[in-house]
């Protein structure tokens, strides 16, 4: 009894577990326009349906939900005007009357695992995805078909909608970067087919995230340039545009994707087809006209055939323009390139007769003028030392800035600007350096020298202490060489005047020269000094000799001093030598050892008479003719007068 009533138990279990069981299904369909169908069906009687279906064009999902009767084969699932009929794997829509919806096609539907499985599925494709077409195509599936947010369990879905937000900005901006990367890059060999299969798929009507090309990818501006790329880049091969021309079932499926894309017919057109209005010719454009009308798209036929002329003007400015960048791309890759294209562009007259754009002018290079000026930055990037060299050598610069606008500003590339105002500082106090050492090559006079401020290395900002002392070494030949000219120069004069002093100013002198120079004119200074000492000695000798008293003109004699209030002793021969009058003392007589001395003072002729004491210092005994003050020595009377009285 035990047993059957366990027995019992497990089988109400096991019947209650089946019929709460969630099963999940999707699948791709396409009614106007294609969408994916995320399907839960709860097990029951009747089952519980939740229907969630994703318009890829619209970016949105809708939501129906209810009760239905299902089986294991499938059911049928009504709410309003819409219902979904499932039997085995197919699936239809069904409209308002019950009745199977025409404007879709049936579809298949695939069992599922529980959404957050799903999700997490789709976020480890996020990352280990190529870029390449069948990477992208399989992210762009995923993403259509990975379930929305609301059917993961609640306390999942913040965090996961935030690490597939996360995940697919990041795949998306890595795929798009590469496929810019292959378009712009990828070489074009042999008839360009290699090329061709590997980009033009990346640009198909599914690629892009969540199975639509134009969404997250500012589309209008990536897809007509990278579109419009390829065929330019065909052409400036050598190779047919043509080969780059879409087929009429994917010039269709790409104008059924332009809904609700800000781009003009012009944009939809070029993209949609693959080929710039550049390439187009009167046969092209009927053939696209009939294609357009096929597949319904009747507007855009008759736009071309109102525009018709403005096509052939954009045929027309590609051959008149086309010449001209070839003879671009001809030019030797270098700075002087560079400024003579004003940065490999067309000349502004040209570009404003047939209103052109340097970006349109690049587009039509294939890109190659872009390659080209690239390639030539890095060249210029590697010899800017030398350009900017060059340029210092030609003319003087006192800002980097203007050197650098000069050298690089025609150029188009404010990157070079920057980088030359970079380096330029050390280069320009290089110049400098070089500059001072170049003139002080050719100075070879004292008056240059003394106009270069004797070879004085000038302030340069920015100069390394390794590069100042290269300089300095540089510039010490010249100033050795100058230095040997003050010395002979000063030597000259001193050989020209042999009996008369020098003046002051017979040696240079400056406010700090090199240690070179100023010790020339130290030596120099010693050399007139030693000039002049050696002429005062010859006339003092002279002097003393004239004045009879070179027996005693080593002895002293006592003269009266108004600074010290009383007599001071006075060699001899130095008051002969510094005397601004002759001085004459006779000779001692037989009987007397007092002497006289003569002295023209104020045009008036002093004698006085002088005698030595016992130490042989001379000393003035009387005056002639002139009596001292009172307790004053007579010597006063020799030089002060005025204080005497006449005898």
């Amino acid at each position: 009894m035990q047993l059957r009533i366990t027995l019992l138990t497990a089988a109400l279990l096991t019947s209650g577990a089946s019929f709460a069981a969630t099963q999940y299904y999707g699948g791709m369909y396409q009614c106007k326009s294609p969408g994916y169908l995320n399907l839960a069906v709860s097990e029951g009687k009747p089952a519980n349906v939740d229907l969630r279906y994703y318009l890829v064009e619209e970016d949105s999902y809708y939501h129906l939900k209810g009760e239905a009767e299902w089986g294991k084969n499938g059911g049928e699932f009504r709410d309003g005007s819409i219902g979904l009929r499932v039997k085995d794997n197919k699936a239809t829509w069904l409209g308002w009357d019950g009745k199977v919806n025409e404007d879709c096609t049936p579809f298949t539907l695939n069992a599922r695992k529980p959404p957050l499985e799903e999700a997490q599925a789709l976020l480890e494709l996020l990352k280990t995805a190529g870029t390449d077409a069948t990477g992208v195509r399989s992210v762009a599936e995923a993403e259509t078909a990975v379930p929305p947010a609301d059917m993961l369990p609640e306390l999942d879905r913040t965090a996961t909608k935030q690490a597939i937000d996360q995940a697919r900005s990041d795949y998306w901006a890595r795929a798009f970067a590469d496929r810019r990367q292959k378009v712009t890059t990828m070489p074009i060999t042999g008839d360009g087919k290699d090329y061709l299969s590997t980009v033009q798929p990346l640009l198909n009507a599914d690629m892009g995230p969540r199975g639509l090309f134009r969404r997250y990818d500012n589309a209008a501006a990536a897809q007509k340039y990278e579109n419009a790329l390829i065929a330019y880049r065909l052409a400036i091969t050598g190779l047919d545009p043509m080969l780059a021309r879409r087929s009429t079932k994917e010039l269709c499926d790409r104008l059924n994707m332009f809904s609700g894309w800000y781009a003009n017919t012009s944009e939809r057109l070029q993209i949609a087809t693959g080929i710039p209005f550049a390439f187009w010719t009167r046969d092209i454009a009927q053939e696209t006209i009939d294609q357009l009308r096929n597949c319904k798209q009747g507007d855009a036929a008759d736009w071309i055939v109102d525009n018709f002329p403005t096509i052939t003007q954009a045929a027309d400015t590609y051959q008149a323009i086309i010449p001209k960048i070839k003879e671009m791309l001809a030019l030797p890759d270098d700075h002087d390139t560079l400024v003579k294209t004003g940065g490999l562009t067309l000349d502004k007259t040209l570009r404003e007769q047939y209103k052109l754009e340097n970006d349109d002018i690049d587009l039509m290079s294939g890109g190659a003028l872009g390659q080209k000026r690239e390639a030539i930055k890095n060249k210029i990037s590697g010899d800017l030392p030398a350009i900017i060299d060059k340029a210092l050598a030609e003319q003087e610069y006192r800002s980097q800035y203007k050197l650098c606008e000069e050298l690089f500003e025609q150029t188009g590339m404010r990157d070079l600007v920057q980088q030359c105002a970079e380096i330029a500082p050390a280069h320009m106090a290089q110049a400098a350096l070089n500059k001072a050492i170049a003139n002080a090559d050719n100075i070879h006079s004292i008056a240059a020298a003394r106009q270069a401020y004797w070879l004085q290395l000038p302030r340069v900002n920015n100069a390394s202490d390794e590069a100042i002392a290269k300089a300095e070494a540089a510039l010490e030949p010249a100033r050795e060489r100058i230095a040997k000219l003050i010395l002979s120069d000063i030597d000259a004069q001193i050989a020209a005047s042999p009996d008369s002093a020098l003046s002051s100013d017979a040696c240079p002198d400056a406010y700090r020269v090199p240690d070179t120079i100023q010790r020339a004119f130290d030596s120099c200074v010693a050399r007139v000094r030693a000039h002049n000492s050696a002429v005062a000695e010859a006339k003092c000798q002279t002097a003393i000799a004239a004045s009879g008293a070179k027996d005693i003109a080593e002895n002293r004699i006592r003269l009266y001093s108004w600074r010290k209030g009383g007599e001071v002793e006075v060699n001899i021969g130095k008051l002969i030598c510094d005397s601004d009058m002759p001085i004459t003392i006779g000779k001692s007589g037989w009987l007397s050892s007092s002497r006289e001395l003569k002295a023209g003072v104020d045009g008036e002729e002093i004698i006085a008479t002088i005698k030595p004491d016992k130490d042989d210092v001379w000393t003035i005994t009387a005056v002639k003719g002139w009596t001292p003050p009172q307790d004053t020595p007579v010597s006063i009377c020799l030089w002060n007068r005025e204080v005497c009285s006449r005898k």
